[in-house]
């Protein structure tokens, strides 16, 4: 099961967080399954961009979208 480190952020996460995801699973699924409610406004269709993330490691594992 993959995990998703997330670091800090003010609004979505202040403490940052650690993750476990479904193979599978989109990084947006995995966060807000997950109570980190991150902007998303094409229900996750991968057409509006508003879901911006920044992968500092791992980026090789991830799947095309």
């Amino acid at each position: 099961m993959p995990i998703i480190k997330i670091l800090p952020h003010a609004d979505y996460c202040p403490q940052g967080a650690e993750i476990k995801a479904n193979l599978g699973d989109s990084i947006c699924e995995a966060l807000l399954e997950n109570g980190i409610e991150i902007e998303h406004a094409c229900d996750m269709s991968c057409a509006c961009t508003t879901c911006h993330i920044v992968v500092r490691e791992g980026f090789s594992s991830l799947n095309e979208l």
